[in-house]
């Protein structure tokens, strides 16, 4: 049969108007547009490749689909004449094919006569041969998408055929209404993942912050008794630095999993941050508080679950308050949840249970006392900085300073650092305190440089929140360029808990700051499992090792083995190493013999105000002995 001749114009033109009113049939209807999916597509998109198929007098016909990156091509949907079974999902990938995947991504259609002979079909006749019957010749017309080529159909001939200008024509007619089908579900589906995102948390599939406020009010317009309980995991950070940042979410997940299985509907519940989540739950009556999370809710959620290979046993803490006797909202029921699992940790710090009684307001008021004393320390610039020498192992010579803040209080007296740094944290003024240790910090260093002393270091120490913030990066530039000093004299000390915890964010902060010169310290170093793992792949220049292991390493030979493994480990990897917390001048001949770099403690020097550190530098001549 002559198949150069298959249809006259006016014929395909009858055929592409009966396939645009099936296409409209289906898909200009509001309800049909709504509900579109990939699977109500389906049994349409198959009809339209049977009509295609009678209509270009061909065997099979096919629609493959890009991913974004246009690397791989993988079968949306077939038919084919000769069988009644469907093919299996079919993956052709670039490098396997490249010239083909050059060709319909620039081409808007794509004619081969004889896929043995043409060039542009190398392998590909190879990479399907499993999948089909053997095929000859071939059209294929791009479906061109919103956002640049999605795609592919294709007509297959087991004979040899010659495609004429009205076949190219026609199929790309055809491919235009299958650009409309697939930009309208792609539209669909990022409306429902953006829908998602917005009520969703998406770690755990429950319902995020967002999604239960608009749940629970809608409870409680309808008069419902019921019970807002606020819950955390006990000892998760601990949990999470052992089994790392994959292994604690997996344990979020199973926990996600149990609470469900515990609470089901019409419970809601969801994970409002970190190890935090929030249950309500409607009551007939006022429960016999210890009992409202029974024996069987609690043995399902302390159930221990299997995780990375290890078997892992998690508690959890929690704080209630009932509708509507406690409260009248749904953000005073979940305030007054937490304030009460709040009280029950100030008596232990695992298994508490507490509920909500109106006399605990007085916890808030004294925090919100707090936070403004804070605030108003900062303006009346009620915190100073005190400066604890960093000393050459070998010599004593002074080398820099750590940084370390102090409240002055009017009432209190001086305040160290663990009296308010969790306050600020929690309150969000730790990034206005960051940035004032900065100011101060370089300040004293461009003092100490005009006086002669330019190979001293401060080291400061920053909060997770203010590391992992945008604008940080330019504002030390700032700081440092206005000051007129190289940013590798001020090193930023980091806790190895952010770097286990938000690695990718982390790595990528560090790599920012170290290409812009300055210094990147890991404090605390030895006490996370992960510590010999995410070294190697992070940009720092020092770790600091941590006092724990220093304060027993004259007595305690499995601490001295742990310090010795630590500074051979920065000196494998290049990195400075500094010892905290050096009391006696045994533990600093032992760090001398281990290698270490630098040391800092009591034995040299308690944290002196400025005025103390110009009177160290006069009286010993910046060797400490």
């Amino acid at each position: 049969m002559d198949y150069s001749i298959d249809f006259s114009l006016k014929e395909a033109n009858e055929l592409l108007q009966q396939l645009h009113q099936h296409q409209q049939q289906f898909f200009f209807s509001e309800k049909e547009l709504s509900e579109l999916s990939r699977q109500s597509i389906e049994p349409i998109l198959k009809k339209i490749c049977q009509d295609i198929a009678k209509l270009m007098k061909c065997e099979r016909v096919e629609i493959w689909l890009f991913n974004e990156e246009q690397t791989k091509l993988t079968i949306e949907t077939s038919y084919d004449s000769n069988s009644t079974h469907p093919i299996s999902k079919v993956t052709l990938l670039q490098h396997e094919v490249p010239t083909y995947f050059e060709a319909i991504v620039h081409k808007r259609t794509l004619a081969v006569d004889d896929v043995a002979t043409d060039p542009v079909m190398h392998g590909l006749r190879e990479s399907l041969s499993l999948a089909y019957h053997p095929f000859h010749s071939m059209l294929d017309a791009s479906i061109v998408l919103n956002w640049g080529v999605g795609g592919v159909i294709c007509c297959f001939s087991q004979q040899q055929r010659h495609w004429t200008p009205v076949h190219r024509h026609v199929l790309a007619s055809v491919a235009d209404m299958f650009a409309f089908i697939f930009d309208r579900l792609h539209r669909q589906e990022a409306e429902n993942y953006t829908h998602k995102l917005a009520f969703t948390d998406t770690l755990t599939s429950l319902n995020n912050e967002h999604a239960f406020y608009k749940k629970v009010e809608e409870r409680l317009s309808q008069n419902e008794l019921g019970i807002f309980i606020y819950m955390t995991l006990d000892q998760f950070t601990n949990v999470r630095s052992v089994l790392g940042h994959d292994g604690g979410e997996e344990v979020l997940i199973n926990f996600a999993k149990r609470l469900r299985h515990a609470f089901s509907e019409p419970a809601i519940i969801a994970r409002v941050g970190f190890d935090h989540f929030v249950i309500y739950s409607p009551t007939l009556l006022k429960e016999t508080q210890s009992l409202f999370i029974n024996k069987e809710i609690s043995d399902i959620l302390k159930e221990p679950m299997t995780v990375k290979g290890q078997e892992v046993y998690m508690t959890f803490s929690y704080g209630a308050a009932y509708y509507p006797d406690d409260v009248h909202s749904v953000k005073a029921g979940l305030q007054a949840a937490q304030i009460a699992l709040e009280h029950a940790r100030k008596q232990t710090s695992r298994k508490a249970v507490g509920f909500y009684k109106p006399s605990m307001h007085t916890f808030v008021k004294e925090n919100l006392l707090s936070e403004m004393n804070l605030q108003k320390g900062l303006d009346l610039k009620q915190f100073q900085l005190f400066y604890q020498p960093q000393v050459c192992c070998n010599t004593g010579e002074i080398e820099g300073f750590e940084a370390l803040i102090r409240w002055q209080h009017p009432e209190r007296g001086l305040i160290p650092p663990s009296k308010f740094i969790n306050l600020a944290e929690s309150t969000g003024l730790i990034t206005q305190i960051g940035e004032w240790v900065i100011q101060e910090a370089v300040a004293q260093l461009k003092k100490w440089m005009t006086e002669g002393k330019e190979h001293l270091t401060i080291a400061i120490n920053l909060s997770p929140a203010h590391f992992l913030r945008t604008d940080l990066s330019e504002y030390l530039l700032k700081c440092t360029q206005s000051a007129g000093f190289k940013p590798q004299n001020l090193v930023l000390e980091i806790t190895e808990n952010v770097a286990i915890e938000d690695r990718d964010a982390a790595r990528n902060r560090m790599a920012e700051l170290r290409a812009m010169g300055f210094s990147i310290a890991i404090d605390d170093f030895g006490t996370g499992y992960s510590s010999f793992a995410y070294l190697q792949n992070l940009p720092v220049h020092q770790i600091k090792i941590d006092r724990q292991f220093i304060r027993n390493i004259s007595t305690n030979q499995n601490s001295a083995a742990i310090v010795q493994t630590i500074v051979q480990l920065g000196k494998t990897l290049n990195l400075q190493t500094v010892a905290e917390g050096v009391e006696t001048k045994k533990e600093w001949d032992m760090l001398k013999q281990f290698g270490c770099n630098s040391i800092q403690g009591f034995y040299f020097s308690k944290p002196l105000p400025v005025h103390e550190v110009d009177r160290l530098f006069q009286n010993e001549g910046g060797v400490l002995k």
